[in-house]
């Protein structure tokens, strides 16, 4: 009973409440009723959950804002020359249910990014933190890609972007989430690491300490993974019960 008093008594217990609310909750009705109003709410609950990891999360300093802010700026970016060019996803466009646009690509979009990046950048070096940066960032970029290969189905049956003369991507799509999501990793590791060479430990194990002292408090980065694949797979149930 301590425990769990404890727990609720901390920000960070109630933040992990909230993903895990928010992505039930909202993967059930998915799954049982009439989703369209859920689907315009898509942008404000990726907001939250973005919101309540990175309140609990990470060390908000300098180095941290500056690595989301390039990550989210390389997101919308990407996004941006591949819908006005159709060469690096392929020829797509964005509906307006994914709220305000900036060039066609909505800004939740850069949230997005921003979001898969730094949670499977950071449960890479959590999870492997001795493997080397090129393995690290591999790793994370493939996870970036099967997550999207589950979020496509749900996307395209529900309207957020439509494929021209496609009903799903094509592999250039995934392609370019590899390459895309190989940067956007690279940065976040790139975020985590910096402290441990500030510190100027030059060995192998004292760096790998450092890192997962800094990626301690893993349960609401798992509960927010973990929650994103249970609502669209709960989605997905949806779609095919309709």
């Amino acid at each position: 009973m301590p425990q769990i008093s404890g727990f609720l008594a901390s920000w960070r217990g109630w933040a992990i409440i909230i993903v895990i609310v928010l992505h039930t909750v909202g993967g059930i009705c998915m799954a049982l009723g009439d989703p369209i109003g859920l689907v315009l709410l898509t942008p404000a609950h990726l907001s939250i959950v973005t919101f309540m990891l990175f309140s609990v999360h990470p060390p908000l300093n300098r180095e941290f804002y500056k690595a989301a802010f390039l990550t989210f700026m390389f997101g919308m970016f990407i996004e941006i020359i591949g819908v006005k060019t159709g060469n690096i996803f392929g020829e797509y466009h964005y509906t307006s249910l994914l709220g305000p646009r900036v060039l066609g690509v909505p800004i939740v979009i850069g949230t997005n990014w921003l979001l898969l990046s730094y949670c499977f950048s950071t449960l890479v070096l959590w999870w492997q933190p001795s493997l080397r940066l090129v393995y690290q960032v591999v790793i994370g970029a493939l996870l970036m890609v099967l997550l999207d290969v589950i979020i496509e189905p749900f996307a395209v049956h529900y309207g957020l972007w439509v494929w021209k003369g496609r009903i799903l991507p094509s592999i250039a799509n995934y392609i370019a989430w590899f390459f895309g999501g190989c940067i956007v990793t690279l940065i976040w590791l790139g975020f985590w690491r910096k402290p441990a060479n500030q510190q100027k430990l030059t060995s192998k194990s004292a760096i790998n300490e450092g890192n997962v002292v800094l990626t301690k408090n893993n349960d609401i980065l798992l509960v927010t993974i973990l929650s994103l694949v249970v609502f669209f797979l709960l989605s997905w149930v949806g779609i095919m019960l309709g």
